[in-house]
Formats: C-alpha cells, sequence, structure tokens
C-alpha cells in the first residue's frame, strides 16, 4: 500500500470513528466501506429514525441499495415506540452516500443522498411532505443536542456555491443566501436560488394556527360550494376548515383536483397533525426565524396552556403532565 493510500485510508476510518457518537453514518465513510446502518436522534432525542441496509453492510456492498427508515419516539424513561416506517431502494452500484435530519416535532425526516437530487422531507410513513431540489443541495445533520432547529443547506448554483438555512419542523428555507468560503461570508440580497416560504403563505399559516374547530363548522356549506365548483384556490384558502370534508369526500370518490387541494395543504403544514393546537410544533415554532409566527405561537401557547408563561424551561417542566381537554379546546394539567 502507498504513503498516499494508507493515509487515505486512516482518514476515512477516523470520520467513522467520529461520526459514530453523532449518530450519523458520515458520507466519506459511507462512500469507502460501501452501505453502512445509521441510527438519529433530533436535537431533543425525542425521536429517533434507524436506516438499516436490507442489502447487507460493509466494503462489497456498492448497491443495488435498499434501506429500511424507522421512526420512533422516545419516552422520558427511555421507551421507544414505533411510529412509521418504510422501505426506499435505489438501483444502482454508485458509491453512495446519505444524511438523515430528524425534526424535533416527530413529523418525519429530511433526507440528502448522492443518488437523488433533491433533500426530501418524509413523514414516518414514507410519504413525501416536501423537497428542496435547486441546484443539488445537501444538507449536514448536527449531532444530538446542537443546533437544535436551523440546519445548512448547501448547494452549487449558477452564481456560484452557496448556503442557506433551512428549519427543519416546517421544512422552511429562511436563508439569507451567502457565498461559501473562509471568514466573513457576504451576504446575498435576495435569494436567488433558494427559495425562501412566500410570506403569503406565512400569512396563510397563522390564521391556521389561530383557527378552531367551531370555524370549521361554520364554514362547512361554504367547503362544499368549493368542492362542487373544483375551486382549488379556495379550498387551499380555507385551509383546515376545508381538509376534513375534503379527505371525506376523496375516501369515497378519488378525484385529482381534491387530491391536489389536499397534498397542498398538507404540503404547506409539513404534516403536522391539528396544527392549532399541536404542542410540539407550537413550542417549536417559538424559535422560527419570522417574528409573526414566534408571536402567533407565544399567543396560541398562552391560550392553550395553564396559567404560566410558556416559555422553554416551563415546558420542559410540564409537558408530561398536561392532557387535551377536547370540550374546552385547551390543555389540562
Amino acid at each position: 500500500m502507498t504513503r498516499l493510500a494508507a493515509r487515505a485510508s486512516a482518514i476515512a476510518f477516523t470520520l467513522l470513528v467520529i461520526g459514530l457518537p453523532c449518530s450519523v453514518v458520515p458520507a466519506v465513510a459511507q462512500c469507502c466501506l460501501g452501505a453502512q446502518n445509521s441510527v438519529t436522534h433530533s436535537s431533543d432525542g425525542r425521536f429517533r429514525v434507524e436506516a438499516i441496509s436490507l442489502t447487507g453492510t460493509g466494503h462489497g456492498n456498492h448497491g443495488p441499495y435498499k434501506f429500511r427508515f424507522r421512526t420512533l419516539r422516545i419516552a422520558p424513561n427511555g421507551e421507544a415506540e414505533e411510529i412509521g416506517v418504510f422501505e426506499r431502494a435505489w438501483d444502482t452500484d454508485n458509491h453512495f452516500n446519505m444524511a438523515v435530519c430528524v425534526s424535533p416535532t416527530g413529523n418525519g425526516f429530511a433526507l440528502s443522498s448522492s443518488l437523488e437530487n433533491p433533500i426530501l422531507f418524509f413523514a414516518p410513513n414514507g410519504t413525501v411532505l416536501a423537497k428542496l431540489e435547486e441546484h443539488k443541495p445537501s444538507i449536514k445533520c448536527p449531532c444530538k443536542n446542537n443546533t437544535p432547529i436551523v440546519l445548512t443547506v448547501s448547494g452549487r448554483t449558477q452564481f456560484g456555491p452557496r448556503l442557506t438555512k433551512l428549519w427543519l419542523p416546517l421544512f422552511h428555507v429562511t436563508g439569507p443566501e451567502t457565498e461559501w468560503g473562509l471568514g466573513e461570508q457576504p451576504t446575498i440580497k435576495d435569494n436567488v436560488e433558494f427559495k425562501t416560504v412566500p410570506p403569503e403563505e406565512i400569512r396563510w399559516l397563522v390564521r391556521m394556527l389561530k383557527w378552531r374547530p367551531d370555524l370549521g363548522g361554520r364554514k362547512a356549506d361554504r367547503v362544499n360550494e368549493l368542492i362542487e365548483q373544483s375551486d382549488e384556490a379556495g379550498l387551499i384558502d380555507l385551509g383546515l376548515s376545508a381538509l376534513q370534508l375534503v379527505e371525506a369526500k376523496l375516501a369515497t370518490q378519488e378525484q385529482a383536483s381534491l387530491r391536489r387541494v389536499q397534498q397542498e395543504i398538507v404540503r404547506r403544514l409539513c404534516g403536522h397533525q391539528d396544527a392549532w393546537r399541536n404542542f410540539d410544533l407550537l413550542v417549536a415554532l417559538r424559535e422560527h426565524p419570522n417574528s409573526n409566527l414566534r408571536e402567533c405561537a407565544k399567543e396560541q401557547l398562552r391560550a392553550l396552556l395553564p396559567d404560566g408563561e410558556p416559555t422553554a424551561d416551563w415546558v420542559q417542566q410540564n409537558r408530561q403532565h398536561l392532557k387535551w381537554d377536547a370540550k374546552l379546546n385547551v390543555y389540562r394539567r
């Protein structure tokens, strides 16, 4: 073995050893050592995704690749509950590397791989909830208890290499774009390649967070009208008021227009169920870069929680004791 080859082998081994405490199989290690299993946690440790190779591991397994992705919720006592599992295959023998980044709200995980152009955000059952596909983007998953929600996205654009930020629970690109480089990085005023979430979608999300079941009841007749008219834009605008009736209609008859409505509402909510009272989502939104979403989340938490300031410390101390009261639409101790 030449000195250069020996040095490369040592570097690959070192990267694998370094990667294991972070619960991520590093890209270099996967490429050099073939398919590898990986286990990745959300930053708060409450959710875990296991990516298990079904075609073997080690240097001799360079594809085709087939992985089983298993998502688990981790209780305070360490017990794990499976909340979703699916399989995904890549029919190639090219070198393979991937990064799995788990949402701290349990709605899924982001997957970046060398075999697909987009970064995909999967629900635990394998449904693709969102994707980011501009210019071969890639993400780096941080170690547990480090950089909890905002991830760095890199991509090679027509303007040169660029970096931006991805807010994981809602898969929002929050920007701004910066150039790759050492030291201070100049900011690009507009995100010309990585598209941030449109302002109208932020306003829509604020309305959905303030939504209540009684509003849905009052809008039922209007929703049925829009369904008859196949008014996709109108139904999407009503959001949660329309979703239940749209899904009920789809359960009895497949309609392409209604399926598009359902998928768009789910995409904007990034798979979060009952977003208006989703405790994990509202807590996470207190750290969203958009000030309107932060303030809305705080207001919602004050309205839904027992007396107490919904600070991170208060939430951490009380969350296991909080139960949802469906009659009063509040959390109770």
